[in-house]
């Protein structure tokens, strides 16, 4: 069966047509979500069940200063998308407060939630900035399960990823308004695939292939200076814009879900159980819609975590309230983003420089593991290899790989021709071996 593009996080706004009122605000993973309901049920028990898992992370004590690099890629057609370079540093500045508790407003969240509050450490390094004009558009057809593919493809009108499992790549463009069985049901502001095997997301909710993982972005959500807006049709104003939009995107690349746990979507019931895996975010009915209401308490039930009711946590960062509002990340957040950068997420991870004595043990990595495509295949810098090769689990040889030059390299594994099962990646050099298993799937 193809691959339903269920996993996939996007934050969307309403748009009408001339002669109608505003549509309600929702997420495009909640459509997605509504069709698998409907059309797989089976399929549909599977993400219920996995999103109901309870993660229970603590907050970590002695965190690395970590480093994450970042491409950005402009890809765009009117001159108003080819966004200039101090709006996307100014996105850079505010994801590196954002995800260092060191964001101004820190001081807008309200009291009760103040011993929760997270920092999840991370700073992100802008390392490139490619353009690319184009004639292309860019759109999420759910006809067709596409996701703006021909964004992340040069061959399409759009820009190739850099290595996915070094570098988080962020694609900004003009994302047309999304339509299904021939209707306008909102408008897309950003998406991103969570990293795989996470107990608190459906399985298999990675990217479709390796060169789609990162995020793609609205361009009127960039920074805090940009002069272009987004006008919600339909007689309902403007979105505040204060980078945010980014934030919340790069919180699901990270492993984050939706806080109030993706409940309650055209008309489904919503019984304030369903969970985001975090233990110190409060239930929730539905997302915010886009506002900044601090009465807003839609699941009045008394909290395990809190011992008692508590109001919705609008100021979270994975909410969809207003921009102005969202200030925080709880503990339990920012220990999920520490445990993705040390798992499946640990190709980004550049360690500061008095970390050196863990960087000369730096050991080869693949990913994705398990995978349904290429794999990649990192080799550190201080490694020579003579042999890598691709092994049944008998031992056979199956594939031989060239052996790179000296210095870190990075080799695609091709698995398409390849029988779904168990293999090994062996990597030898003259003076050790390092092995590890891979698994392919269809």
């Amino acid at each position: 069966m193809t691959k339903l593009l269920l996993p996939v996080c996007l934050l969307m706004a309403p748009i009408a047509g001339a002669q109608q009122s505003a549509l309600p605000v929702f997420c495009g993973n909640e459509a997605l979500n509504y069709i698998v309901q409907n059309n797989y049920p089976d399929l549909h028990q599977t993400f219920q069940t996995s999103f109901e898992e309870n993660l229970h992370r603590q907050p970590a004590s002695d965190r690395s200063p970590a480093t994450i690099r970042v491409v950005v890629h402009v890809v765009w057609k009117n001159p108003e998308e080819n966004l200039a370079d101090s709006i996307i540093l100014n996105q850079i500045a505010v994801l590196n407060e954002d995800y260092n508790r060191e964001n101004p407003d820190t001081a807008n969240l309200r009291p009760a939630f103040q011993a929760v509050a997270g920092n999840p450490q991370v700073h992100f390094e802008l390392v490139e900035i490619v353009r690319v004009q184009t004639s292309a558009t860019f759109e999420l057809d759910l006809n067709n399960n596409e996701i703006l593919t021909n964004l992340k493809k040069s061959s399409l009108g759009g820009s190739d990823a850099w290595d996915p499992t070094a570098y988080l790549n962020i694609w900004i463009c003009k994302i047309q308004p999304i339509t299904f069985g021939g209707l306008t049901i909102g408008q897309i502001l950003g998406f991103a695939f969570p990293p795989n095997n996470l107990n608190h997301w459906p399985a298999n909710s990675s990217a479709p292939s390796l060169d789609q993982d990162g995020v793609a972005l609205d361009f009127r959500i960039i920074g805090r200076n940009n002069p272009n807006t987004v006008e919600i049709p339909g007689g309902t104003g403007n979105l505040t814009v204060r980078g945010r939009t980014a934030t919340h995107e790069v919180g699901h690349y990270l492993g984050l879900r939706h806080i109030w746990g993706d409940g309650g979507f055209l008309g489904l019931p919503n019984d304030c159980n369903q969970s985001d895996g975090m233990d110190d975010t409060p239930f929730a009915s539905a997302q915010s819609p886009f506002d900044c209401d601090k009465n807003r308490n839609s699941c009045t039930k008394v909290e395990a975590f809190y011992g008692m009711d508590m109001p919705d946590l609008i100021e979270n960062y994975m909410d969809y309230s207003s921009e102005s509002c969202m200030n925080m990340f709880t503990q339990n957040q920012a220990a999920m983003i520490q445990t993705v950068l040390a798992g499946p997420r640990n190709g980004l991870l550049q360690v500061s420089a008095d970390k050196s004595p863990e960087l000369a043990d730096a050991q080869p990595q693949l990913f994705p593991n398990p995978t349904r495509g290429d794999v990649w295949l990192r080799i550190p810098a201080n490694w020579n290899p003579r042999a890598i090769e691709l092994l049944s689990l008998d031992g056979r040889l199956v594939q031989r790989l060239p052996a790179p030059a000296a210095g870190e390299s990075q080799l695609i594994i091709n698995t398409q021709n390849l029988a779904p099962g168990g293999y090994a990646v062996r990597v030898q050099t003259a003076g050790q071996v390092w092995m590890e298993r891979l698994v392919v799937l269809r």
